[in-house]
């Protein structure tokens, strides 16, 4: 996405003066001490966006359909074109589906009776410990004891038998998972009930994947990148099918992480769990408490706008550069590495990232100014900034600026023009390039499946036609 020479000239120095500034400035981006998670969960109050909090782990989804790197380091300079993608670039669900039923045969349930191609997905069962999940009546009362609300785990290990064992990282997002496995059984059942005479897997693997494409674009990416960045990008990317392409390392390890930032301290989970810690949503989805609680089910009405009343609508945090506190110590690392910003920061260092003001000036955008930069900052951070002659200032880590652009430039409710460009023009040239794409249906795409609004389908759509969003 940049050029070799834009890399050279703005890339901070990799040495060990730099690896230290950049170790201040992560341990300064956790939370200077305000409330993350106001109780009016007004949009105004600080720390708090307007984006539904479920979009900060549907970004994770998404990121594991797309990437998956294994081989980069933090502890040496490393030419970014040599990092291995083990994902593919493309928005094509094999974090769900895997290699399909010939392939992988133990993700699925093949039919004993009625038509051969109605293959599902399996699902996984819950440890029966009471109700949980979402109300039919919304109060507590109304919940009901799930008993298959879980991805499919293995016997003894409870190891997750899902396409991406990422998705098993934590409770929202495989409970996320769970929600298209059962997204996909729906559009099966759907198509058995309407008699469909062709291979009915097949299609519904077709008709799921083109109307998860359609709500990351539609949904997703319009309310992280803006309208206008989206249409521009479907406008002006170019991208033959079957075209080469490498994951531009400015859009993996910098600008699609700006979904850090959102995470929350505390989440309503359920009626049970009103506040459940950063620490808990990893808890609740690790041995020796699993399968999945049966009071743990998440009520993904409290995530998406779906229209169902809960007490709390989460919204997630503003993106901005101040993380939530939960993330200065990752459950399962120690030092350095526990820190999320400092690992952020410091594998851009290595991979030899361009500056933020180095890629603004490649798309043609007014760099942000230094006082744009430190605007509302706290001052020991301002400090680590204006240290060592301004130098990240002037060669601002692009994570770091695109941060800062969100929430200077965009209120923290969504990405800025630099953020944005990166982003928005990486997922349209992924869906150009591929022929199984819905932008290149013949004759175009529109969306069929039942919706809050005919002819669009957007998340909540999604988990409400998966059936997650009721007992």
């Amino acid at each position: 996405m940049s050029s070799a020479a834009t890399r050279a000239a703005t890339k901070l120095p990799f040495n060990v003066a730099t690896q230290k500034l950049l170790g201040q400035l992560g341990n300064m981006m956790g939370d200077p001490g305000r409330d993350p998670n106001p109780a009016s969960h007004n949009p105004a109050d600080a720390g708090v966006s307007s984006i539904p909090a479920g979009f900060t782990y549907f970004g994770q989804f998404v990121d594991h359909d797309i990437t998956f790197d294994v081989s980069s380091t933090l502890d040496a300079a490393t030419d970014a074109n040599t990092i291995s993608n083990m994902r593919s670039p493309a928005l094509d669900l094999d974090s769900v589906y895997g290699r399909g039923p010939g392939l992988d045969p133990f993700l699925y349930v093949f039919p004993t009776c009625g038509p051969a191609t109605a293959i599902k997905l399996h699902r996984g069962s819950n440890t029966p410990i009471g109700p949980g999940g979402p109300s039919n009546n919304g109060d507590k009362s109304g919940m009901v004891q799930q008993t298959n609300w879980d991805v499919p785990r293995m016997q003894g290990t409870n190891t997750a038998a899902i396409g991406d064992p990422r998705n098993d990282e934590n409770l929202i997002i495989v409970q996320f998972q769970h929600a298209m496995l059962r997204f996909h059984n729906a559009v099966v059942d759907l198509l058995v009930a309407v008699a469909f005479a062709g291979d009915i897997f097949a299609e519904a693997k077709r008709i799921v994947t083109h109307h998860y494409q359609w709500a990351v674009v539609h949904d997703f990416l319009k309310r992280i990148c803006g309208v206008a960045t989206v249409n521009n990008a479907m406008a002006s990317v170019s991208a033959p099918i079957g075209s080469s392409f490498r994951m531009p390392v400015e859009f993996a390890v910098a600008a699609y992480r700006f979904g850090h930032s959102m995470i929350r301290d505390t989440y309503w989970v359920n009626f049970n769990f009103p506040k459940a810690t950063l620490g808990k949503v990893f808890e609740f989805n690790r041995d020796p408490r699993l399968p999945v609680f049966s009071t743990w089910v998440v009520d993904f009405n409290a995530f998406f706008d779906t229209g169902v009343p809960v007490p709390i609508h989460n919204k997630a945090r503003k993106i901005d550069s101040f993380m939530a506190n939960g993330l200065e110590s990752l459950p399962g690392f120690s030092g350095m590495m526990a820190i999320l910003a400092t690992r952020n920061l410091r594998r851009a260092l290595a991979l030899g990232l361009p500056s933020g003001q180095g890629m603004a000036n490649s798309f043609g955008i007014a760099p942000m100014t230094a006082a744009q930069l430190t605007s509302g900052l706290p001052a020991a951070e301002m400090a680590v900034l204006n240290s060592s002659g301004g130098l990240l200032l002037s060669k601002t880590p692009l994570w770091y600026y695109v941060l800062r652009e969100a929430a200077v430039l965009a209120g923290g409710n969504q990405l800025g023009p630099v953020g944005g460009r990166i982003v928005a023009e990486t997922f349209v040239r992924i869906l150009e390039r591929d022929a199984s794409s819905y932008l290149n249906v013949a004759g175009g795409f529109t969306p069929i499946l039942p919706s809050s609004t005919p002819g669009n389908f957007t998340v909540a759509d999604l988990v409400a036609f998966a059936g997650v969003t009721q007992p």
